[in-house]
């Protein structure tokens, strides 16, 4: 979803990265009780006790004097601990769906985006990514020609406050902007700082995009890479770009149909992918579960990445929207997509409150089904109201 810290898989989505540049969205406010959805969960409520887990074993990390700023209020940190173990109870008692959604009325108060209204109302926009799998080799021999890199020594990461980093690489004794996209690859900028080798310059990028993957090695071994830090450059979607300039319609837009554009027209790859100055350097990892900006293990389904100036790190929330059903790689069918989940991840293309995305798994048809998601939804964010015991 820092996503590209996306696990931090940014981290940052198939199609969020790839298709829609950051939008400023207004603000996320309380509703009334009466404009409190219907919660219903489309998965096993029991399992939601472990993806909580993981939320609470990052936020009791965090000083005791944190607090987070949601819709201009001022949260301590204990609140969102509070918020996840009160629903942890909840889950304890085997509430119907009916006394669940009267729990929540009675203890939580519930946030929504406000997109304004009419024809400047901003949508909410619900996308998935996953980890991949692509083959590599330690060195260079055709056909794996396409390098992932680690943190070049020359980069140099600065605090300028207010949680903000200054990227760049230093020159001369001064503090430069970091190389582009096109400066790296058209140059060869950062040779012999190589990590490993992949076939195609589109499994790059994807990676990129996602922020970590498994490497299936040339001797049958595989190896995780994860994201380790970025260039600093501002992400710009090359799916959008496709949209902008003519070459694709925005329903066709998907993971698969960008790569078929690739294939079908390489002497416009680098133009296209040169688009997008952000770049991604990594290092390895242990191959296993895949972990996310809070250092906790992600859960398919019930993690979501989001920009976390807004939907505080470890927050319990609520998505409406809907998924794909697929069948031999294709679309056969959609259904309501319903659940409660946790922020868990973020990304750098994540900006603004309109913006989740949902972790769907490891593996090809995972990624199948991420590459598939670009839709309307919307999000609510739960928070304990004050003063409630944790006891329900």
């Amino acid at each position: 979803m820092n996503r590209w810290k996306h696990t931090t898989l940014a981290v940052i989505s198939v199609v969020i990265f790839l298709l829609l540049a950051p939008v400023a969205f207004p603000s996320l406010v309380p509703l009334q009780v009466s404009q409190y959805p219907s919660f219903h969960d489309d998965l096993q409520l029991q399992e939601l006790k472990s993806t909580l887990d993981h939320s609470l074993n990052f936020l009791r990390t965090v000083p005791a004097s944190t607090c987070y700023t949601l819709a201009g209020v001022s949260v301590p940190v204990q609140r969102l601990i509070d918020s996840a173990l009160f629903f942890q109870n909840l889950l304890q008692t085997s509430l119907t769906t009916e006394q669940l959604n009267q729990e929540i009325q009675r203890s939580y108060t519930v946030y929504r985006i406000d997109g304004g209204q009419g024809a400047t109302a901003r949508r909410m926009l619900i996308t998935g990514y996953y980890q991949p799998l692509f083959a590599g080799s330690l060195k260079r021999h055709s056909p794996y020609l396409y390098p992932l890199y680690t943190v070049p020594k020359t980069l140099k990461v600065q605090d300028v406050g207010s949680k903000k980093k200054n990227i760049g690489r230093l020159q001369g004794g001064r503090i430069l902007p970091f190389w582009s996209r096109k400066e790296i690859e058209r140059h060869n900028l950062l040779k012999g700082q190589e990590l490993v080798w992949l076939k195609d310059p589109f499994d790059v990028f994807v990676l990129h995009v996602q922020g970590s993957g498994v490497i299936q090695l040339t001797d049958g071994t595989e190896r995780g890479v994860h994201y380790a830090q970025s260039n600093g450059r501002e992400y710009r979607s090359v799916g959008k770009y496709l949209v902008d300039t003519g070459r694709m319609q925005l329903a066709d837009v998907t993971m698969d149909s960008i790569r078929q554009y690739l294939v079908d027209h390489p002497e416009e790859r680098d133009l296209i992918l040169h688009h997008n100055d952000s770049f991604i350097f990594f290092h390895w990892s242990k191959v296993g579960p895949v972990i996310g900006s809070l250092g906790q293990e992600l859960t398919a389904g019930r993690s979501i990445a989001a920009d976390q100036q807004w939907y505080p790190p470890g927050a319990l929330a609520f998505i409406d929207s809907r998924r794909p059903v697929m069948a031999n790689g294709q679309v056969v069918d959609w259904k309501r997509l319903q659940r409660f989940v946790s922020v868990q991840d973020t990304g750098s293309a994540l900006t603004g409150p309109g913006r989740a995305d949902v972790f769907w798994g490891s593996g090809e048809q995972a990624g199948m089904e991420a590459g598939q998601m670009k839709e309307d939804g919307s999000v609510y964010l739960l928070l304990l109201n004050e003063g409630v015991r944790l006891e329900p």
